[in-house]
């Protein structure tokens, strides 16, 4: 509890110390959505992080090894749902340089009662380790647990229940959910390039 208050603590130090103008959504260090309200400097937990709170499943990078040619990453799920996973299929993208989106894998995770876990590896060529700034976990509507699965209606309600856990091995976050539909023409804000300052807001912790 007192790593988690500061966190947030750190979190709007931050906002309110740098050059940000406006209220912000934000990630403290073990996962948890907050919304910063930069007029009356309060803050408060977004509705996903409290139903994620009892039930989620879990992604944590838990091991790398370099290739001649690529980078390859160990991945394990433990599910903290009170269904089975019969099939989730998260997409993993590699970034590098100033943002830019490198390559994309899927991997799919399969039949794993609830408390259990697995393990799986991704491996992204044509890159080194050293070169990722970060893995970005996003998609998984490919997925079929309890009541969840391809032909829910919305988008990215499998991947609401994720939850990214932070990892000395290796930066991984997670893709916010699309809130709305954009107008059409218009490319929604879950897939247009971050800033360099929600970047350094969200990994900021693992550069260090």
């Amino acid at each position: 509890m007192a790593t988690r208050l500061f966190s947030i603590a750190t979190l709007i130090f931050f906002i309110f110390t740098g050059a940000a103008n406006a209220d912000i959504e934000a990630l403290t260090t073990d996962g948890k959505r907050v919304f910063l309200n930069k007029e009356d400097m309060t803050w408060r937990y977004l509705e996903e992080a409290a139903v994620e709170e009892s039930e989620y499943v879990s992604l944590t990078v838990v091991g790398k090894k370099v290739l001649p040619n690529g980078c390859k990453l160990g991945i394990k799920l433990e599910n903290h749902l009170t269904v089975d996973i019969k099939t989730l299929v998260p997409q993993f993208s590699a970034y590098i340089g100033k943002n830019i989106r490198f390559q994309t894998v899927f991997k799919e995770f399969s039949r794993i009662r609830p408390t259990l876990t697995q393990y799986r590896e991704i491996i992204f060529t044509k890159v080194q380790c050293q070169e990722i700034q970060y893995i970005k976990v996003h998609g998984g509507d490919r997925c079929n647990m309890g009541e969840l699965n391809r032909f829910t209606p919305g988008k990215g309600m499998c991947l609401k229940k994720v939850r990214v856990l932070p990892s000395d091995i290796f930066k991984m976050i997670k893709e916010a959910p699309v809130e709305e539909t954009p107008p059409e023409g218009e490319t929604p804000a879950a897939q247009e390039p971050e800033s360099a300052a929600e970047i350094e807001f969200k990994v900021e912790d693992f550069n260090e």
